[in-house]
């Protein structure tokens, strides 16, 4: 094979790998939402509104912790609650509790089901 031939074959593959490098990067991810913590049992979150900081404590809750919360008014939170930040607050709300409306739909699709 001459030089100017291979040349040319060796250019072709690097733009080929190329562009499909850039192909790549464009296409849009299939995920509609992103797993950034996972609580164990006994972890507990806290997030910070004013900044939006989540911090995860070093230390489980015990059994007594737990039963001190629910009498000071704890509450299970459903499968379906979202906490999202807008204006400056922080908001919690459960989907399903709104199932027929359209801003229940409009939270629901904005995530993948785990």
């Amino acid at each position: 094979m001459s030089i100017s031939k291979r040349g040319l074959l060796v250019t072709a593959a690097a733009a080929g790998l190329s562009a499909g490098g850039v192909a790549r990067a464009q296409t849009p991810s299939m995920s509609k939402s992103t797993r950034v913590a996972k609580i164990d049992e006994g972890e507990a979150i806290r997030i910070y509104p004013q900044t939006g900081g989540v911090h995860k404590s070093n230390t489980k809750v015990s059994a007594e912790k737990h039963l001190a919360a629910l009498g000071k008014g704890a509450r299970e939170i459903s499968k379906n609650t979202v906490i999202y930040k807008q204006g400056g607050k922080m908001y919690m709300y459960d989907y399903q509790d709104e199932a027929n409306t359209e801003a229940a739909e409009n939270f629901q699709s904005q995530f993948d089901n785990e």
